[in-house]
């Protein structure tokens, strides 16, 4: 009760109506910066007292990690409501994003990317209203160019709201807008990440989101319907949800019950919870009135960290395997690549056609495998959680460098089985998942190319072999090369390095030669990931 009483104290959204208040439109903001692609240089004394403003987003983060968010005062903000329809399957939703400008040019729009309108996810979603800093905006449709037809077509997943004045940078904007969305039911489109389908309700990335920027402009780029498609910089949210009082709700962030009188209009009984989390790279959120939940608190440095398992009734062996994997893989992947930051790490059971989907401090695993005992079961669940390390906290670019954290999550999953059953039961899962998925799925069909592509480059039957199985090799082949302990030292630079921020294969290597391995990693890297077979 103190935890909760504490979140709602420092959360502004509890002291609201049933809905967050969206925050009022600001002037331009004194020049703020904030490093786009590295992590915070220094961690303050725990004494230090937060910022009034930041307090809220450091709700998620364990107490000696909670100075981690005094770099992110310019990161984007994301203040959302939403209301869940879980028997309509559709959302209503009003937000305000406060964006600062890290650029070095003024802007004259502001992109937003509407992921639930890609044929990935197959649900439809609709800006209703927009302004920027109070003044109404109407927004533009994103063309795009088709190789195949002599008219740009128009792509509903990115939307253009433009500005009265540009922005310039280091100065911000609050973007307020209502939206609504309706998510499909069993549907197969990217590997049913999104709707309804075997008893649980998949909302992620359902609002606006606004994307990276680099040199080349904003970073809209085509969702193939395959692979990941959500390329995001760290941000940090505050998210206040209406839903059934049935339902159970598995979210990003550190969940509570708002504060305050619930108005409701249905007859049915609501909820009111909010969700905070900072920093993070996404928000996603996960109902389903059937889930189970246990849990077990992992020490870590002299506290506890969370981790929490959902399933569903039928079950509850299978959720008490996924949450044993799951702490020992955070054991693991502490020890060798750097401490995970948050309070909270949460295992879902998810209807999901892959083995399973990761996002901010959520693991989901397909249901499919909860009756399965250690084997692929386990795999799968140490693979989703050492996306925690590579993704959610060094995030890279998915759609043109899937391998980057693929790869080496694989890697990671099989460092994994041999810190916890030894090095001849990990060279036999590298062996099985590694080389013989891509000798036979890849190499024996002719099918072998580049690994390092863009993910709608790849031959879609080639994608898993190549990113998941020839991938690895690379990290394999750099560890046989440079010995344990500089590769070792590799991973937890490169972590420590790029922790919150956005790394590319350049930065891979060249904290690779920083530490010492830049010859033996660029030989391996010309070789399994530039090479189109595994002789070149």
């Amino acid at each position: 009760m103190l935890a909760l009483t504490a979140l709602c104290l420092l959360l502004a959204a509890c002291a609201g109506p049933s809905l967050a208040p969206l925050p009022p439109a600001s002037p331009a903001a004194s020049p703020v910066s904030i490093p786009a692609r590295a992590t915070p240089g220094h961690i303050a004394p725990t004494s230090v007292p937060l910022s009034r403003e930041l307090a809220p987003y450091a709700l998620a983060l364990r107490p000696s990690h909670r100075h981690d968010i005094d770099v992110f005062a310019s990161a984007t903000r994301y203040d959302i409501a939403l209301s869940v329809d879980t028997v309509g399957l559709s959302v209503s939703g009003r937000q305000a994003v406060r964006y600062t400008n890290r650029g070095m040019w003024p802007l004259n729009e502001i992109a937003l990317r509407l992921y639930p309108n890609t044929p990935y996810m197959g649900g439809m979603m609709r800006v209703e209203s927009a302004r920027v800093d109070g003044r109404p905006v109407t927004p533009s449709a994103h063309l795009r160019k088709s190789s195949e037809l002599a008219v740009p077509l128009t792509d509903t997943s990115v939307i253009w709201l433009p500005l009265d004045r540009p922005l310039a940078p280091g100065h911000s904007a609050w973007v307020t807008m209502t939206f609504t969305l309706t998510a499909p039911t069993d549907s197969e489109s990217g590997y049913r990440v999104f709707g309804r389908a075997n008893g649980v309700l998949s909302l992620p990335n359902a609002y606006p989101m606004i994307p990276p920027r680099d040199a080349t402009g904003w970073r809209v780029d085509e969702a193939p319907a395959w692979g990941d498609i959500v390329f995001s910089e760290t941000a940090l949210y505050r998210v206040r949800i209406r839903a059934p009082a049935t339902e159970v709700i598995v979210a990003t962030g550190v969940c509570a019950p708002s504060a305050g009188l619930l108005e409701t209009a249905t007859p049915e009984a609501q909820q009111d919870v909010t969700c905070v989390a900072g920093p993070v790279r996404d928000f996603a959120l996960h109902l389903s009135d059937q889930f189970q939940l246990i849990q077990a608190a992992m020490p870590s440095q002299g506290e506890p960290i969370t981790i929490s398992s959902y399933y569903l009734p039928a079950s509850r062996l299978g959720g008490a395997r996924a949450l044993t994997y799951a702490t020992e893989a955070a054991r693991v992947f502490e020890r060798r690549f750097g401490p995970y930051p948050f309070k909270e790490l949460k295992v879902y059971m998810s209807p999901t056609t892959a083995g399973g989907i990761e996002y901010p401090m959520l693991a989901g695993v397909t249901d499919a495998l909860y009756d399965i005992t250690g084997g692929y079961f386990e795999w799968v669940t140490a693979h989703e959680v050492a996306h925690q390390w590579w993704y959610a906290l060094v995030g890279s670019d998915p759609l043109n460098e899937a391998w980057l954290d693929e790869a080496l999550t694989q890697y990671a999953t099989s460092l994994y089985i041999e810190d916890r059953y030894g090095l001849p039961a990990a060279q036999a899962e590298r062996e099985r998942y590694f080389t013989r998925r891509y000798e036979n799925d890849a190499r024996r069909l002719n099918r072998d190319d580049r690994v390092g592509q863009p993910t709608g480059a790849f031959d879609r039957g080639a994608y898993g072999p190549l990113v998941y199985g020839k991938g690895p090799l690379f990290f394999q082949a750099v560890r046989d090369a440079a010995g344990d302990m500089r590769f070792n030292s590799w991973l937890r630079a490169y972590f420590n390095r790029y922790r919150y921020g956005i790394a590319s294969a350049r930065d891979l290597l060249r904290v690779a030669d920083e530490t010492g391995i830049g010859p033996l990693a660029r030989r391996a890297y010309q070789q399994w990931i530039l090479g189109t077979s595994s002789s070149d």
